[in-house]
């Protein structure tokens, strides 16, 4: 069978659950993953390197399973990060949390007002995607990140072997606020912590419903600032001078967020938008 082919044949079939352009998108990872082919070879034509039976994988697809889990792996902010059912699928929106981080690091280090070494934190970290990319670009930092799941853990663990950084990983409630008097102060503190309330399920697509770690992603209806009150209170009292804090966050409580590091005395709170034009992040600066 051909590359282009086999590409009809993946396409009919997943085109009757999602739109054409990402039915397309699912069908190219699929076949540069398990075949090798590129759009280049599909648009040649050229033979397939090996079988491939991909009836299961179909079915898969067809029960909204997140392409990214079947094949095992995403890219992330020009890396490859293994993924898996314990961990949430990072999101093009957390790059911009990434390249803020970076572009805020710069300037301050710039003027030095902030250690070319920085000590970073990043809270609930994943797949490790926000820790790795940092730690990958701003050498000489010393990165830690928490997480609550140990499934999680071992796959952040994973992709910093595979990314070739050095992370401190450990496993912490962070919620339980009876041991942050004992951790140490760090130049800059980062967290894509749970946000979504309960009320939004009906909002969220099958494949994220079904498939995503419900535990990484949803808070109490009554109190859907949980995480962004303790981390705001933490990174007041654990911030070097000049230090900051990003975090992602619900787009329907930017003011919200802003608000509770504005009461904890920062000096510089802003509410910032992604390439929606939705309120994504907070940043807060000492």
């Amino acid at each position: 069978m051909s590359a282009k082919k086999i590409f009809q044949e993946l396409f009919s079939e997943i085109n009757a659950v999602y739109d054409e352009n990402e039915a397309k998108s699912i069908v190219y990872l699929l076949l540069e993953h398990f075949q090798g082919i590129s759009k280049t070879d599909i648009l040649l034509d050229n033979p397939l390197k090996k079988d491939f039976d991909y009836q299961e994988i179909i079915h898969r697809i067809k029960q909204h399973e997140p392409v990214q889990y079947i094949i095992g792996e995403t890219e992330f902010y020009g890396r490859i990060f293994k993924v898996s059912p314990a961990t949430l699928i990072p999101r093009p929106e957390t790059e911009e949390l990434v390249e803020l981080t970076i572009h805020t690091f710069q300037d301050l280090a710039k003027k030095q007002l902030i250690s070319s070494s920085p000590k970073i934190l990043d809270i609930g970290t994943g797949t490790g995607c926000i820790a790795i990319s940092t730690a990958a670009i701003i050498h000489h930092s010393v990165v830690t990140a928490f997480d609550i799941s140990e499934e999680a853990l071992k796959m952040a663990k994973q992709n910093a072997e595979l990314n070739e950084v050095t992370i401190n990983f450990e496993k912490v409630n962070f919620l339980d606020e009876s041991f942050h008097d004992t951790l140490p102060v760090f130049d800059i503190i980062l967290s894509n912590p749970p946000y979504v309330m309960n009320l939004e399920k009906h909002e969220m697509e099958h494949h994220v419903l079904d498939f995503e770690p419900h535990l990484a992603l949803f808070v109490e209806d009554e109190n859907p600032l949980i995480f962004y009150k303790a981390i705001a209170k933490f990174a007041k009292k654990h911030l070097t001078e000049n230090g900051f804090c990003i975090v992602e966050i619900n787009q329907a409580f930017g003011v919200e967020t802003a608000d509770l590091f504005w009461k904890e005395g920062f000096k510089s709170v802003d509410v910032i938008k992604d390439f929606f034009g939705k309120d994504r992040m907070v940043k807060a600066m000492l």
